[in-house]
């Protein structure tokens, strides 16, 4: 599978289409992708449910190592760390910004951070996260 139709493959995903999920940018070993608040992102209290962060961390990591990766690799997460620093709620969405920091021969090291950002265009740090994937062959 090339890496657009991965791309749409991920993408395409139930919870991934449920949770609003938006590439904004998959390039140069960095991504930012976007997060409704809804439904299926939101916790009992309306706020930001931290198990969506954790989760999507994960998705673009991968997705701003997928612009790195060579065609013949694929990579399997291994380790995810995400510390949450506030709640979000309220109208805007979840900006998150990953880049890749280190692509080697077996493991690559992603890391990022998500924003809550108003519906007026501003941001605020609620979370960072870190993901390591085992970078092995496609098939």
């Amino acid at each position: 599978m090339d890496k657009n139709t991965l791309i749409d493959t991920i993408l395409a995903r139930p919870l991934h289409r449920a949770c609003g999920l938006n590439l904004v940018r998959s390039a140069d070993g960095e991504s930012e992708v976007t997060l409704e608040l809804n439904e299926f992102t939101l916790g009992p209290t309306g706020d930001l449910h931290g198990g969506i962060l954790y989760a999507f961390f994960d998705v673009a990591s991968f997705l701003a190592l997928l612009s790195v990766l060579p065609e013949d690799r694929y990579a399997v997460s291994i380790e995810t760390h995400t510390s949450l620093l506030r709640g979000a709620s309220g109208e805007g969405r979840i900006v998150i910004r990953t880049r890749v920091d280190r692509l080697g021969r077996t493991l690559a090291s992603m890391r990022g951070e998500a924003f809550f950002q108003a519906a007026d265009g501003t941001e605020k740090l609620i979370a960072t996260g870190s993901v390591t994937k085992a970078v092995v062959a496609k098939g």
